[in-house]
């Protein structure tokens, strides 16, 4: 498990930042619905327009994975954890590298979001593939083959708000340098992996790099919606729970089918070779 020398040299400029601001001042500046001093200025990154990203550690990467786990961008909930748990593992005496670990475990891929993910995942027979007995077991007993991150490492925002991503994510210019240099880089770095995004969005990011020739696109297992759990109506037509003219009755319902067949025939014809 690592962090590379431009993560560390990043974590490193705002180590101090964090570790002098108080659990309120981070939790006001993080959760504020308007401009904020420190989440904006103090931990930006970048700016363009209606999007803004700022800093929150996601950057420890479990090089030993086999299986990576890829969302869209962490939002302010996931940042909040993670900026919190790495200021406290710091005032504790941890070293860099142990304050970014435990950063990134406290935050990725909570609760709700792990018991949907894996009943999706499972129900393409991805835990067939991994040879598990359910993809649940890389929230637990399995997590040491999994790496989790987002195609935007960093927490990007839009208009102040959580950005849940587009049909844009890989051509602005904020989005698209953070893929095509942050992302491509942890990728290269687990150049075997399987790779699972989560939703059409995080996709679309992967399907960019791949045609530049960036990552091995026959690692890419896509289409599971993302499991943020506000869109049943979609979960229930990929979990094969409703007719195929109610899940064509349903907005996005067709896209959805769509996707579904082409990761399930992938996956089968993976499990035939």
């Amino acid at each position: 498990m690592s962090l590379s020398q431009t993560s560390r040299v990043l974590l490193e400029r705002m180590q101090p930042i964090i570790a002098h601001a108080t659990q309120a001042e981070i939790r006001q500046a993080v959760t504020s619905d308007g401009p904020s001093v420190l989440r904006d200025e103090a931990l930006g990154l970048v700016q363009e327009g209606d999007y803004s990203a700022f800093f929150a550690p996601f950057d420890w990467i479990n090089d030993k994975a086999d299986i990576v786990i890829i969302g869209v961008t962490p939002g302010k909930q996931q940042a909040l954890e993670a900026l919190l748990s790495f200021r406290t593992a710091l005032a504790s005496g941890a070293s860099l590298d142990e304050a970014a670990q435990r950063a990134k475990s406290a935050a990725s891929f909570k609760g709700g979001m792990r018991t949907l993910g894996a009943r999706l995942m499972d129900h393409f027979g991805l835990h067939l593939l991994f040879g598990l007995s359910s993809t649940l077991d890389l929230f637990g007993a399995a997590a040491h083959r999994a790496h989790y991150t987002s195609v935007l490492r960093y927490p990007v925002l839009k208009r102040s708000g959580n950005y849940a991503g587009d049909s844009r994510i890989a051509t602005r210019p904020i989005m698209r340098s953070m893929i095509e240099e942050t992302l491509a880089d942890e990728l290269a770095a687990l150049p075997k992996a399987w790779l699972v995004p989560f939703g059409p969005n995080a996709l679309r990011a992967l399907e960019h790099l791949a045609a530049a020739g960036r990552i091995d696109e026959t690692r890419i297992l896509g289409g599971i919606l993302h499991p943020g759990g506000q869109q049943w109506n979609r979960y229930n037509i990929q979990l094969d729970l409703v007719s195929g003219d109610a899940a064509l009755a349903v907005p996005g319902g067709a896209e959805v089918l769509r996707r579904s067949a082409v990761l399930r025939a992938k996956v089968t014809a993976l499990l035939q070779q």
